[in-house]
């Protein structure tokens, strides 16, 4: 397969210049994403054909899972990009069917766990597809993540606490992280659960939890269920939670909420954070921001257009994307 550059960026954070090929600048410095995998066409087979391209998870195999949100399925492919099978979601309200798809976890084995939000449920598929178990749980939740040895995690406010492990049978083994202080601004939302904690998280996958702050840029370091370090960085990407009210059709109250999201990915002592970027008013392409620390502290910083959701034992980034207007997966190095 041809190799091209997928971005191109330098250490100095001041004076970049954009060029076709990314970001660079004149210190000789440089580093650079290749991309040397993308899976995805606009036509044609339809196993290869994305509604979207919600998530990306790895087993211990490194085969590749994209979780197709639109369609209401799972593609799975080896490390060579080769389809290997499909799994079908089920949409509806019944016990095994999904009414609501947030998110996914692919544990080691290839056990999948999906988490239904509106049913208030997870359900657990073995790697033929097969539903196995499903177990309710008593509180609202909004992302799901493979945790370590096969547990689950699970972020949502319950008890005072964010985050929540679960084994595969669906029974509770602890909760930690403690909620985010509001700013003086939201006091009035300080009983609003959704203020209290981000969307999404990030886990890698070996007891490590990651946790945005979504008043401010600050990401707390969990190992095995104890605060461990934090991340404390600075972005004109990064927008804190907005929370606005007001009155629809008829006179119905509503409140919408926006929340900044971030994906954390760790590799061989560096951590990548990618600040998912808003919309741009006249601006067809949404930019993400990737910054690139060691020892927590920033090394590089640079404009992407994916964004990434994990990462393999050769470094290799996963990013969802979209290729001449349809949903691809893209696989890139770092060098």
């Amino acid at each position: 397969m041809k190799n091209k550059n997928c971005m191109r960026f330098s250490t100095a954070l001041l004076g970049l210049i954009f060029l076709f090929s990314g970001i660079t600048s004149s210190d000789e410095k440089s580093v650079s994403l290749i991309e040397d995998l993308s899976i995805g066409v606009g036509y044609g087979d339809e196993n290869l054909m994305f509604g979207s391209v919600s998530d990306i998870q790895l087993d211990s195999e490194e085969n590749i899972y994209i979780l197709d949100g639109k369609d209401y399925r799972i593609q799975i492919f080896n490390p060579q990009g080769e389809f290997m099978r499909s799994i079908s979601i089920q949409k509806g309200q019944g016990p095994e069917e999904v009414s609501m798809l947030l998110g996914f976890a692919v544990h080691p084995d290839g056990l999948i766990s999906l988490y239904d939000r509106g049913g208030g449920k997870v359900l657990n598929f073995d790697k033929q597809g097969s539903n196995k178990k499903y177990f309710k749980l008593d509180f609202q939740a909004t992302d799901i993540k493979h945790y370590k040895n096969g547990q689950i995690a699970i972020l949502g406010f319950n008890n005072n606490r964010g985050i929540h492990i679960y084994n595969r049978k669906g029974e509770w083994l602890s909760s930690f992280a403690e909620p985010f202080p509001l700013p003086s601004k939201l006091s009035q939302y300080k009983d609003t659960p959704i203020s209290k904690f981000p969307m999404k998280f990030s886990s890698s996958g070996d007891g490590t939890i990651f946790l945005l702050n979504p008043h401010k840029y600050e990401i707390r370091i969990y190992e095995d269920g104890q605060l461990s370090g934090e991340i404390k960085g600075k972005s004109d990407f990064f927008r804190p939670m907005m929370i606005q009210r007001g009155k629809g059709e008829g006179g119905n109250q509503y409140m919408s909420v926006i929340f900044p999201t971030v994906s954390v990915l760790e590799d061989k002592g560096k951590t990548f954070v990618t600040i998912r970027g808003l919309p741009v008013l006249g601006e067809e392409e949404i930019k993400h921001q990737m910054q690139i620390y060691e020892n927590q502290e920033l090394l590089h910083s640079l404009d992407v257009e994916e964004f990434p959701h994990t990462v393999d034992s050769e470094g290799r980034l996963y990013f969802s994307a979209f290729k001449d207007g349809f949903a691809v997966a893209k696989r890139c190095k770092l060098h």
